[in-house]
């Protein structure tokens, strides 16, 4: 007998309904590509937040200003010295003033 195709909760790609596991954390039922990067995921996050703990106690702290996106209206903080970021991070418009 065939398995039944079913859509993963999270990604929306059909899986054996026997591949599909619960998820304690996401509360739904994942396929196991879902599983596997969530790990992944996990392991750069923390990689990430790591560097910039590490980074912040270097580099004292530079002056940032407050943005709203002239196409989106989305508020955001720009620093001064580096002038980044360049783009809106919601819609990625270029920031032309500020």
């Amino acid at each position: 007998m065939q398995d039944v195709l079913v859509p993963c909760k999270k990604c929306g790609n059909k899986f054996p309904s026997s591949s599909l596991k619960l998820d304690i954390d996401e509360k739904m039922v994942i396929c196991p590509d879902c599983i596997k990067n969530k790990g992944i995921h996990k392991e750069i996050k923390e990689e990430v937040f790591h560097k910039k703990e590490e980074k912040a106690a270097e580099e004292p702290a530079s002056a940032r200003i407050s943005h709203k996106c002239a196409s989106c209206g989305y508020k955001f903080r720009i620093d001064i010295e580096t002038k980044k970021p360049r783009n809106c991070p919601y819609c990625n418009a270029r920031v032309m003033g500020f």
